[in-house]
């Protein structure tokens, strides 16, 4: 499912009117038409009394089609206008007075005093802005959303909830939504920063743009769903070479537990055979933890020492260097700590490491305040999975700055370090710096520290299985969302532990 940004809507709008020859006023009619369908399948009830919001631009001539349309099937409309005639399109304004036409009441809004209270009212609609709205909503039009927002109606926005910026989620005063009926796909601000929460359910509405234009000019952008995931695939004749040989480097005193949530949910998910990396002085707890995984202490630090010839010493580093390099895949982080030692292991992998790894926890916290130890992983198959404040750190903004344009942010970095990034929140997104996949699955229940170590365990078992950075990292996020959600079925989310989550993966 594509999902858009402001300009590739602009774009495929224009080249669908120029060069397919469908007229812009056929495509607002067929917009209009879907939306009032779906209120009157969905929502309204007989002679249910609608009040419609409209601006003057191109969203306000979708509100007026509907309220058309809702006149016609014996609805009773009523449309504010929080705008003026002259600057309408002319398909809007020929919609505005079909409207007239129709004796359709219109009454034009420039205050709050002029707008009747609400109350008599069972659903608002919202065609004010659309996805042209760039900065905030100020003045007597930010007064009026308030009063949408406290009427304690229903309300479904069309195209996107008035106030939330298309492209970054941005809204400082914006209407909530309960549904927003969005116009030919997805744009990134239903799922990102406020835009999440403002949207509500988000259903898409069939314009008539054809498919061989999005075939054309394919948007960088998609959604992950149950349709298009990608899992392992397993064999009824395979042995367990053929599910991936995956290296965990994880844990340190007081630290267990991440690195042991990590190799159970890297079992859980298919891992034919797991190794543990760990401080010598874990091994028992490890060996009597994780009775399918194999374990390996890591040789003393620094690696290399001279003798007293000066001649390097290189006990034990010649097994870990062999151990490793028998890997297809690598995770690196979960619970190994900041210290000097740490940093040091990261520096000694990273140089001698060009196969699939990702790095995650505190190997995002050492490469956050290293970039010489960062610069080697350019132009390797690493993929970062960092929540909000670790991609601070690593790409030295400020959170506000990030949030401010996620995505840009991200397609900086990723090709800056020509690596990939799942970037995790409410919505999980992952780019290599090409496309973005966004992740809207899940809920509070992953809030929980550990959760990360779990999906860390989850992609790495896809990596040794297989799958691409890209399909691996997505699909095992999408994975713990619809575990999580399968959960709260039978517990409230609060309850779900990481855990949970690992006994419930791929459970029927």
């Amino acid at each position: 499912m594509y999902i858009l940004s402001r300009e590739e809507m602009y774009f495929l709008d224009k080249y669908t009117i120029e060069k397919i020859g469908i007229p812009g006023k056929k495509l607002m009619e067929k917009a209009g038409k879907g939306c009032s369908e779906f209120l009157h399948d969905e929502i309204l009830k007989p002679e249910s009394k609608i009040a419609v919001f409209c601006g003057s631009g191109n969203n306000g001539g979708d509100g007026f089609v509907i309220a058309r349309y809702l006149k016609n099937w014996k609805y009773h409309p009523k449309v504010f206008l929080l705008g003026n005639t002259d600057k309408m399109s002319p398909e809007t304004f020929e919609n505005y007075k079909s409207c007239e036409e129709l004796q359709i009441e219109i009454v034009s809004v420039e205050n709050t005093e002029e707008l009747n209270n609400l109350s008599e009212f069972d659903l608002i609609v919202d065609a004010i802005f659309g996805i042209g709205l760039q900065g905030a909503v100020r003045g007597w039009r930010a007064d009026i959303i308030d009063k949408i927002n406290n009427s304690g109606k229903l309300v479904v926005a069309i195209d996107i909830a008035s106030g939330v910026d298309a492209n970054t989620g941005q809204a400082e005063v914006a209407v909530n939504a309960d549904y927003t009926l969005t116009m030919a796909a997805f744009k990134y601000g239903h799922f990102i920063e406020k835009g999440r929460e403002k949207s509500g359910i988000v259903r898409v509405i069939d314009i008539g743009i054809p498919n061989e234009v999005y075939k054309k000019f394919p948007p960088k952008a998609k959604l992950i769903t149950d349709q298009n995931v990608k899992y392992p695939k397993r064999f009824p004749l395979s042995h367990k070479g053929q599910y991936g040989r995956v290296g965990i480097i994880a844990g340190s005193p007081g630290f267990s537990g991440a690195a042991i949530m990590a190799c159970r949910a890297a079992l859980r998910s298919g891992a034919g055979l797991i190794t543990l990396f760990h401080p010598k002085e874990m091994s028992l707890i490890f060996e009597t933890q994780l009775l399918e995984v194999m374990t390996y202490s890591i040789p003393e630090l620094p690696f290399v020492r001279g003798d007293v010839s000066g001649k390097p010493e290189t006990e034990g580093l010649d097994d870990f260097s062999k151990k490793l390099s028998s890997m297809d895949a690598l995770l690196i982080g979960p619970g190994m700590g900041t210290t000097p030692k740490a940093k040091e292991l990261i520096n000694f992998v990273l140089q001698n490491w060009e196969k699939p790894a990702i790095l995650d926890a505190d190997a995002l916290n050492i490469l956050s305040e290293n970039e010489d130890i960062l610069k080697l992983i350019i132009n390797k198959p690493f993929i970062f999975t960092p929540h909000i404040g670790e991609f601070a750190r690593l790409s030295h903004k400020s959170i506000p700055e990030i949030l401010a344009d996620p995505l840009k942010a991200l397609e900086e970095f990723t090709q800056r370090y020509k690596c990939c990034v799942l970037l995790k929140s409410a919505t999980t997104i992952f780019t290599d710096g090409k496309e973005f996949i966004f992740d809207i699955s899940g809920n509070d229940g992953l809030s929980t520290g550990g959760s990360g170590d779990v999906l860390a365990g989850i992609i790495v078992s896809f990596l040794g299985q297989k799958l691409s950075l890209r399909d691996a990292a997505i699909s095992a996020s999408f994975l713990m969302g619809k575990t999580a959600e399968k959960l709260a079925q039978t517990r409230k989310p609060a309850s779900i532990i990481p855990s949970d989550i690992i006994e419930e993966i791929f459970k029927h």
